[in-house]
């Protein structure tokens, strides 16, 4: 939001992804500063509970899956029709962690096995409506992020043109 609050062409709105009316309502400010059109849905977020399933409640698989796969779901749905008028981009975040498995971080990969999934069957689902669907695993980065922001620019831009269904791994070769 840093980035956002210097640049006046940057717009940007926070909401609780795990409830569909504030969704909703982002999607309503959007479409009508838009004139209901979105170009690009970076969908990138993410909550990770980091214990031993044997230490895990219901509660904490509740709070992953809500963040890390029904809000994205629910954005992308009701992004759909203000995307489709632009032929638009969506990219979604996974985790390089999908290649590379740890302990104690079960409901966050399997969270972020599921976008993976979304990614590849909704490309083929919105190619129809000239739409590209994309996915980066970040793995570990002690940096700014700028690696993960250049890729989603090049899978934003044209030049990616002929690109979707692809999940790209910004992890300095963790995931291999």
């Amino acid at each position: 939001m840093k980035v956002a609050d210097t640049n006046k062409n940057i717009s940007y709105y926070a909401a609780d992804l795990s409830s569909s009316d504030e969704v909703k309502e982002v999607i309503k400010k959007i479409s009508k500063k838009f004139n209901a059109k979105l170009d690009i849905l970076v969908n990138s977020a993410g909550w990770c509970p980091v214990k031993p399933v044997s230490e895990m409640t219901i509660k904490d698989y509740d709070m992953a899956f809500d963040i890390d796969v029904r809000g994205l779901v629910d954005i992308t749905i009701n992004s759909l029709p203000l995307l489709r008028k632009t032929k638009g981009v969506i990219i979604n975040l996974s985790s390089a962690g999908l290649y590379r498995k740890g302990p104690n971080l079960s409901m966050y990969l399997g969270a972020k096995a599921a976008i993976e999934t979304f990614t590849k069957v909704w490309a083929l689902e919105l190619a129809s409506n000239g739409m590209r669907v994309n996915a980066i695993t970040p793995g570990a980065i002690k940096t700014p992020i700028y690696e993960v922001a250049n890729v989603a620019l090049f899978l934003a831009s044209g030049e990616a043109s002929y690109v979707t269904g692809a999940i790209y791994s910004v992890d300095g070769g963790m995931s291999i």
